[in-house]
């Protein structure tokens, strides 16, 4: 059995490449049979890494009718409406009705499998409104088990502390067993994720001296973003890797590098092909899925149907 796979807000495809990984692991196979992302940055790395039968530009102008049949659906719908980061929390943001063209392929294509990430805040957005109408969408579908759980990276073998909500579907008509949650497997040491290569050090400026006077001396990584913050356990974990490309190997004093990033994400280095700028780079894999959470997930789900 070939698994039809389709990925929406796809970004560098965490998805694909945990699929990947349990290849290895289990008798397994799959085809990518679409992707999607408005991105040009994507655009352009996806072409270079990753090979899918059918490739849409825009979520909200595409036929329902072009999307081919898929057993499995995975999303990372726009998280910026709903994170704490967004400074206007308001109901005109047009990044919200994501959600309802990621809806609309659940609703028609009826995959076996869906997975749905986001930020945590999702939940409280708006006094707890905002989750409980998606929720309500997927479940009068009457279709799917619903299960949603909030994950942290660090929890699943990978040093980074990325809490994300996850919503699972299991089509009940597929379903062979419960859906459990992956339980959590021990963290690997910070000290693995630093970046061997040789890199010149970096002056640290003026605004900053404060807060690189404040974190604890054994800190690996840091925000230098956040700079009220105290960083207790920078040598255990790194904060949550964002799109601003703001942390700081206070180990080596010198910003991150992109293996760094890739690494502390789940990616494997031999398997991306850089194609943009570390700037650009480091963005796309801060919008990123954590690879190590997904695999487990979709293991998971796969035992749950019967794939595995």
């Amino acid at each position: 059995m070939i698994i039809k796979v389709g990925t929406d807000c796809s970004g560098i495809e965490a998805p694909i490449h945990a699929l990947n990984n349990i290849v290895k692991k289990h008798n397994i196979k799959y085809k990518h049979v679409f992707a999607c992302d408005i991105d040009n940055y994507v655009i352009q790395y996806h072409k270079n890494n990753h090979k899918c039968t059918k490739f849409f530009n825009d979520i909200t102008k595409r036929d329902i009718k072009e999307i081919p049949a898929i057993d499995l659906y995975v999303a990372g719908f726009p998280c910026q409406p709903y994170s704490r980061a967004n400074k206007y929390k308001n109901n005109s943001d047009k990044r919200k009705n994501i959600f309802y063209n990621c809806f609309e392929v659940i609703k028609n294509k009826k995959p076996k499998i869906f997975l749905l990430e986001n930020v945590k805040t999702l939940l409280s957005n708006h006094k707890g409104e905002t989750f409980k109408n998606i929720m309500k969408e997927l479940e009068d579908l009457k279709l799917y088990n619903i299960y949603f759980k909030v994950l942290n990276t660090k929890d699943y073998s990978i040093p980074q502390c990325r809490d994300r909500l996850f919503i699972v579907g299991i089509l009940k008509s597929q379903s062979k067993k419960e859906y459990e949650w992956p339980k959590p497997v021990k963290m690997k040491p910070l000290k693995n994720f630093i970046d061997k290569k040789e890199y010149p050090k970096e002056k640290i400026k003026e605004s900053n001296t404060e807060l690189f006077n404040r974190v604890p001396k054994d800190a690996v990584f840091i925000d230098i973003g956040f700079t009220k913050a105290n960083f207790p356990n920078s040598n255990k974990w790194v904060p949550c890797i964002t799109a601003q490309a703001n942390m700081w190997n206070f180990n080596k004093q010198r910003r991150a590098t992109v293996d760094e990033y890739l690494m502390l994400q789940g990616f494997p280095l031999d398997k991306v092909k850089q194609t943009v700028s570390d700037h650009r780079f480091k963005k796309l894999i801060g919008n990123s899925m954590s690879v190590n959470v997904i695999e487990l997930i979709l293991i998971n789900c796969f035992n749950s149907v019967g794939y595995i």
